[in-house]
């Protein structure tokens, strides 16, 4: 067992880039309207071959007696990635009862070359064609790339909306409760109407082009520069950002998703409130202007303006940004499976939800190291929700003060200034944690620790030190249970990073110093994300002198309207696993060296 003060969860994608559905434009539910089925069939799609033929030809069975799955997707959508094994064995399953799967792309950026691909790493052999003039998303009335649509034998729309409820916004549920697919299969095979006909589908909303004529606010000049500043750390290939932002065709295609993600404040990440802004040297917000601009290219019709006015393409770092690393280390040691690692690393599975990992790795040093930077790089960023490493001494165990390393996509390695450095003790073990989100593709990932040694030893020693609590209890239901608590500190400490730390009913997390003169000080206000936790960094030190008391303060959300909330009827107390809960407010400081 591994101390009370295991490692904090940190978090970053699956969810960020989707969205629960507005709601269906055009279906079953009173007041709307159903497809006409001869329109439908007469739409042109692009087959596998490239070649364009009518729905109706494509899938004859749209005409001829057979109950007929459209399922919407997009290349790089989380949510409709991990949805694809799902559908690929419904597809089998069912297809034995005579049911027909086909899946439909209308997203402007995917190219054929793309789907096929995609199909590929997902395991999918049910066909997907390309809709791309879009015009069977638009008599669909299709609002996001995770919508089903099932035809019965008449050819009449009898369900559309989402597979099941194991997905939303920010949310996953251990296992679906609702298969609303499988339900509405089963009556339309049986002769009956499905209920309920028509549900939200999450997913990414799908962005349907207009016909605007160029406007003043223009890609070229306007938004890639604003992309390539604030997006294109994780929204590039190979990066954790489920899709690129990387050109015309990505923004373009992708505009209805950002401008959903803008206006509701998901993207970019940042969970510190406003009233810190410009506080942290790490913030990732947009400006206003910023934002204002983006809005608008995308309600003008992303125009394109001259590609000639377009910026050249970023440059980024190649291999470890640090520069040449003195030591990379990976875990040997899987100690769930208590035997070596493989060398292609962990398998992660292709869905489902995957408790944390745990490796290990030795270091046989026989004195202390000083650590001047350090990096930590995923071997599989696409699936590597983060990485946060830990230091465990030979005749110790985890505390508040192991922690060592993290990472979080796009965020940025320690990189600490002439006279700073972290310890690293000697013949210590480093522990990995590993938080995987599968994204519906085979992925091995062994991640790895780069190490830049100090020249000599430091004036000053980076130390991570904690306010925690773990006895406390949460009622079930409540919507704002409040934990707290301090800590005074004995010595003057230069504060120089701020880490609140829950799981998955955590609501808000706030820091307070409360001098020895009689003043006050707010240090962080977060609006706490399980999905989005993260480092909050000072540009210099701020003292606290000697007798400061540092106070944490978190609310905790139990009840029903927490769609990340595992039990809402259970009591909930400390505890490692995500569906427990912690309240740690980690900080990191310098120390002299003595």
């Amino acid at each position: 067992m591994l101390s009370r003060f295991l490692f904090p969860a940190l978090a970053l994608f699956l969810s960020p880039v989707t969205q629960a559905c507005e709601g269906p434009g055009a279906g079953l539910a009173a007041g709307s309207t159903a497809p006409d089925a001869e329109r439908l069939r007469a739409i042109e799609l692009v087959g596998a071959d490239g070649g364009e033929r009518a729905l109706g030809e494509l899938e004859p069975g749209l005409a001829r007696g057979a109950v007929v799955v459209l399922s919407l997707t997009e290349v790089g959508c989380p949510i409709a990635a991990k949805l694809a094994p799902r559908l690929e064995r419904l597809s089998r399953e069912f297809g034995q009862r005579g049911v027909r799967f086909a899946g439909i792309d209308a997203s402007a950026q995917d190219s054929p070359d793309e789907l096929a691909r995609e199909s590929r790493e997902l395991g999918r052999t049910f066909p997907v064609y390309k809709d791309a003039r879009q015009e069977l998303a638009r008599a669909l009335g299709a609002h996001t790339t995770t919508e089903v649509f099932v035809f019965d034998g008449a050819g009449r729309l009898a369900y559309r909306g989402a597979v099941d409820d194991q997905y939303s916004l920010g949310a996953a549920r251990p296992a679906p409760s609702q298969s609303y697919l499988v339900s509405a299969l089963q009556a339309v095979l049986a002769g009956s109407a499905p209920d309920p006909a028509e549900t939200a589908a999450p997913g990414c909303v799908l962005t349907l082009l207009s016909e605007h004529e160029p406007a003043p606010v223009t890609y070229a000049k306007d938004v890639a520069p604003i992309l390539q500043r604030r997006c294109q750390g994780c929204h590039r290939p190979g990066e954790v950002g489920p899709f690129a932002l990387t050109s015309y065709d990505e923004a373009k295609g992708r505009a209805k998703m950002i401008q959903l993600v803008i206006a509701d404040g998901v993207m970019p990440p940042w969970n510190a409130d406003e009233r810190f802004d410009g506080v942290f040297a790490n913030e990732r917000k947009l400006a206003q202007d910023e934002k204002k601009a983006l809005l608008a290219w995308i309600e003008q019709g992303m125009p394109r303006g001259n590609p000639a006015d377009e910026p050249a393409p970023r440059a980024w770092p190649e291999g470890w940004s640090i520069g040449t690393p003195d030591l990379v280390l990976q875990p040997q040691y899987d100690v769930q499976k208590e035997a070596p690692l493989p060398p292609e690393g962990f398998e992660v599975p292709r869905e489902g939800v995957v408790d944390y990992q745990y490796f290990t790795v030795e270091t046989h040093f026989p004195e202390d190291r000083w650590i001047q930077a350090m990096e930590v790089a995923p071997g599989a960023s696409d699936v590597v929700h983060h990485v946060l490493i830990a230091i465990k001494e030979k005749a110790g165990g985890i505390d508040e003060r192991s922690y060592l390393a993290v990472y979080v996509p796009g965020d940025t390695p320690s990189i600490y200034p002439e006279g700073y450095a972290k310890r690293l003790p000697a013949g210590a073990t480093l522990i990995f944690q590993l938080h995987y989100t599968p994204n519906g593709k085979e992925r091995r990932d062994r991640s790895s620790l780069a190490l830049v040694f100090a020249k000599e030893p430091p004036q000053f020693e980076v130390v991570t030190d904690a306010v925690a609590n773990d006895e406390f209890e949460i009622p079930p239901g409540a919507s704002a249970h409040e934990v707290r608590d301090a800590r005074v500190l004995t010595e003057d400490t230069g504060l120089i990073s701020l880490f609140p730390h829950m799981h998955m009913r955590g609501k808000d997390f706030r820091f307070v110093a409360y001098y020895p003169d009689g003043s006050e000080q707010e240090l962080l206000f977060s609006h706490y994300d399980f999905l989005w936790q993260e480092s909050y960094i000072l540009p210099d030190p701020l003292l606290l002198p000697a007798g400061t008391k540092l106070e944490c303060t978190a609310h905790f959300d139990n009840s029903k309207a927490n769609p990340n909330n595992p039990d809402p009827s259970q009591s909930v107390r400390w505890g490692d696993q995500s569906f427990e809960e912690m309240f740690i407010g980690y900080f990191d400081k310098v120390v002299p060296v003595e």
